[in-house]
């Protein structure tokens, strides 16, 4: 299924540091009912700067379920590593506008802190060992998000001061994500509510930028029977691609589309062509679902 005309574009950028599990399918499967209801692109996007965590086979396994759930993209895969120079003029534009200082404290030094005190904060010179911050100050983001609705983020009682570049290097995360989704063409950010705190800082850095603003949208999270998120760290079990349209019904039920009872003799991409116009964030509701899911 290709992109209509529609100017614009959704993205799913995930980490290639394990293989998919449900959560993510969930993810990425809202994102891309999404940009097909409105009639934009979809991208995928590797999010793979910090190369200690990649894991070896991950990409490959990434983009395969994908597409034996009937996840197609748009466009080549693109990946944060070959957008360094992009993150380099950001951080000199931050820099030239007096926002960035230079951080050596430790996790240590930092233990106890809800957010950053400011211990670095004069030292705006570049300095060996050390983090780039960027002053928050009084900043206060606010964004009406497409399903948890109006947010409003101090961000100095929020996030403090927060890093836009790794003492070893590496950019933050932050920075990178908001460099990449403020591009004209991204124009809606759909994703789990685990990354809702993010979104402020991220709008902040792109408004410091003279990026563009995507929509964002924050669906409920999958959480296993003793309620923790489904993530690599809570050992979540990585899709089955033999039972990709099993997957898929689950996915879409939690989404409110019912494909029906004879759903799970159909393939994936049958179900996804029914369900783009039947797709509606309003009926995704906020609330987190736990494992196991009724038939």
């Amino acid at each position: 299924m290709s992109a209509a005309a529609g100017q614009g574009a959704g993205r799913f950028a995930p980490s290639p540091t394990g293989p998919l599990h449900l959560g993510s399918l969930l993810a990425a499967t809202a994102s891309y009912l999404d940009a097909r209801h409105h009639g934009i692109a979809w991208h995928v996007r590797l999010d793979d700067l910090d190369e200690l965590r990649n894991e070896p086979g991950a990409e490959r396994a990434i983009l395969r379920a994908l597409e034996r759930h009937g996840l197609h993209w748009d466009g080549p895969v693109t990946r944060q590593s070959e957008h360094l120079d992009g993150y380099a003029a950001a951080l000199e534009t931050l820099d030239a506008q007096g926002l960035l200082f230079y951080c050596r404290c430790s996790r240590r030094d930092l233990r106890g802190a809800r957010v950053y005190p400011g211990t670095c904060r004069s030292h705006t010179r570049p300095r060996s060992n050390s983090a780039a911050r960027i002053r928050v100050d009084d900043a206060v983001i606010g964004f009406a998000d497409l399903v948890q609705g109006r947010q409003r983020h101090a961000l100095v009682s929020s996030t403090g001061d927060f890093v836009v570049r790794r003492r070893d290097g590496i950019v933050a995360y932050q920075l990178a994500t908001a460099v990449d989704d403020g591009v004209p063409g991204i124009t809606r950010v759909i994703r789990g509510r685990d990354l809702l705190e993010v979104t402020a800082p991220q709008i902040f850095l792109m408004r410091c930028l003279s990026l563009a603003v995507p929509a964002y949208g924050h669906i409920p999270l999958l959480r296993n029977e003793a309620g923790q998120k489904l993530s690599k760290q809570t050992h979540a079990p990585p899709l089955d691609d033999t039972a990709a349209t099993a997957n898929l019904v689950q996915v879409l039920k939690v989404l409110g589309i019912d494909p029906g009872p004879e759903a799970r003799q159909r393939d994936c991409g049958s179900l996804l062509a029914e369900a783009v116009p039947r797709f509606s964030l309003a009926a995704v509701g906020g609330s987190d679902l736990r494992l196991p899911f009724p038939p």
